[in-house]
């Protein structure tokens, strides 16, 4: 995600958009921190507005889920256990391939 900024910061935003990428980045990373997340809070170069609709699509994937009623933006969202279980099978094939990343 830091790279993802950088990446930004280098080249300017707009360049580059990943959103569902974004969402499940996040997510993982605060569920490795013991965190519960909100696409609000979340720092990207998107519109809120491309965030919902991707979160929606990730919700209906089974990937996501969000919690309460307040609006999919300040909904509390996090991974689904298939999610997260996807999520880390990816991100340990990614770290066999190269140890450094």
């Amino acid at each position: 995600m830091r790279l993802r900024r950088a990446r930004s910061g280098a080249f300017g935003t707009g360049l580059f958009s990943d959103p569902a990428w974004d969402i499940l980045l996040y997510l993982f990373a605060a569920r490795l921190r013991g965190e519960t997340s909100r696409l609000a809070d979340m720092v990207t170069d998107v519109p809120a507005s491309t965030l919902a609709r991707w979160a929606v699509v990730l919700e209906e994937r089974g990937l996501i889920c969000s919690g309460g009623d307040a609006g999919l933006m300040m909904a509390r969202i996090a991974l689904t256990p298939a999610g997260e279980l996807r999520m880390a099978r990816l991100l340990a094939t990614l770290h066999r391939t190269d140890p450094s990343a």
